[in-house]
């Protein structure tokens, strides 16, 4: 998705658009860290949205802001059919006189804060899931997380690896690594990237992958002072984590304050809160997991050659359901699913047989593609044929490869979705 970037006023820019009769998506980039997206079909407003809700009054944030950065983005033709079937959005450009301006009596200093926004912000799409895929296997001196919009749900990486994924903010429920990932994918979702120097990753990936301590006490019945002071005097290596109104994660080095990051939609360096400050939060308090046992849980990200290992197991499968039903009709069945998926140029279909033509992709996309490609055909297949053989010849295929999947760690994946 092409994309260019300008600074200047919010609401002008939104305004020239309108009377430019522009067609694409304006994403307005708060000053801390929020965004507010307008799509527009010539000219008219089609859907708005933001990192804190949908609708028209999202538009008031940007009359708040008033200027900054604004990204630029055109839209795919699928996009532009689905957003042209929507109403339009009523919007009034507003005339104002202007009036001299006057120097105020009062110099209000804004504090001085080190805004740390989403390194890259993002529509869901194939091409997406696999440039974050391959911004995670590059980042083995930094770390972070990725938030995915409107679910909350957050992949966290560190030093190369996808660590886990978590719904929300934590305390939270361990979500499956590849339903979270396969979210990437659709271009409903809003994809930001939190990417971070070593340091500072190793705080944040604490925050989600722990050693519990102190497990939501309430700030009205504890003093935070008293936390810290244990932490100084028992040289803690570790994080707390304040949940409420404000919520602050301090990061300890040997019983030191290291930092104090203010986590939301943004984070940033803030003063530290007192506990009246506090009154309605919760507290944890976070051992960290040395490195190397944190780089232990780390997920597999496929390699090229594994992929390809795979593959050569898959087809002796797919030679197998050509001989039982014919190369005409497994060619139907494998180009149909092909035609109907979003991952149609990364595959072929040649003599009834599925076959990878994307050798430049990465190999986890190309996996995810695989899935849902091979899970629709064997479904219709086993329609077709009836009977349990189909679920007998994926039984043998998975006992037959047992040892490349369970190294791939991709065997709870087909296991679901083959309903071996």
């Amino acid at each position: 998705m092409a994309q260019k970037s300008i600074q200047g006023n919010f609401l002008k820019i939104l305004e020239k658009a309108i009377i430019e009769k522009f067609t694409g998506s304006l994403v307005f980039l708060g000053p801390n860290g929020g965004i507010v997206r307008v799509v527009l079909i010539d000219g008219k407003i089609k859907h708005i949205d933001s990192t804190w809700g949908y609708g028209k009054n999202e538009l008031e944030k940007i009359k708040i802001w008033n200027s900054g950065t604004c990204l630029i983005k055109t839209l795919t033709q699928k996009d532009k059919e689905t957003f042209s079937k929507m109403p339009d959005i009523e919007y009034e450009i507003e005339v104002k006189e202007s009036k001299p301006t006057t120097k105020p009596t009062i110099i209000i200093q804004e504090p001085k804060t080190t805004k740390l926004l989403p390194y890259m912000i993002l529509d869901g799409s194939p091409e997406t899931f696999e440039e974050i895929i391959n911004e995670i296997q590059d980042s083995v001196n930094t770390g972070g997380f990725v938030k995915i919009k409107p679910s909350n749900n957050v992949i966290v990486f560190y030093k190369g690896k996808i660590l886990s994924s978590f719904s929300g903010f934590p305390p939270s429920e361990k979500m499956k690594n590849y339903y979270a990932l396969k979210q990437l994918i659709e271009n409903q979702n809003q994809v930001l990237l939190y990417n971070f120097e070593q340091e500072v990753a190793y705080a944040l990936v604490s925050l989600f992958v722990n050693k519990i301590l102190i497990s939501g006490i309430d700030a009205s019945s504890i003093s935070i002072e008293e936390i810290i002071e244990d932490c100084k005097l028992n040289l803690f290596n570790g994080v707390i984590w304040v949940d409420g109104d404000l919520r602050i994660l301090i990061d300890f080095e040997m019983g030191e304050i290291k930092r104090i990051l203010k986590i939301d939609e943004i984070i940033k360096f803030v003063d530290f809160p007192s506990t009246l400050d506090l009154k309605f939060s919760k507290i944890y308090k976070f051992s960290k997991i040395p490195e190397g046992e944190l780089m232990k849980l780390g997920v597999k990200i496929l390699t090229q050659e594994e992929f390809n290992e795979f593959l050569k197991g898959w087809n002796r499968l797919n030679l197998e359901i050509v001989n039982k039903i014919g190369k005409k009709v497994a060619q139907k069945t494998f180009e149909k699913v092909l035609a109907n998926s979003e991952f149609s140029d990364l595959f072929q279909v040649k003599d009834g047989i599925l076959k990878l033509i994307a050798l430049d992709k990465n190999p986890y996309l190309l996996f995810e593609a695989f899935v849902e490609l091979t899970s629709s055909a064997i479904n219709e297949i086993d329609t077709f044929i009836g009977g349990n053989w189909v679920k007998e010849k994926l039984s043998e295929f998975y006992n037959r490869e047992k040892e490349i999947i369970q190294n791939l760690e991709i065997e709870e994946v087909l296991k679901e979705h083959w309903r071996i």
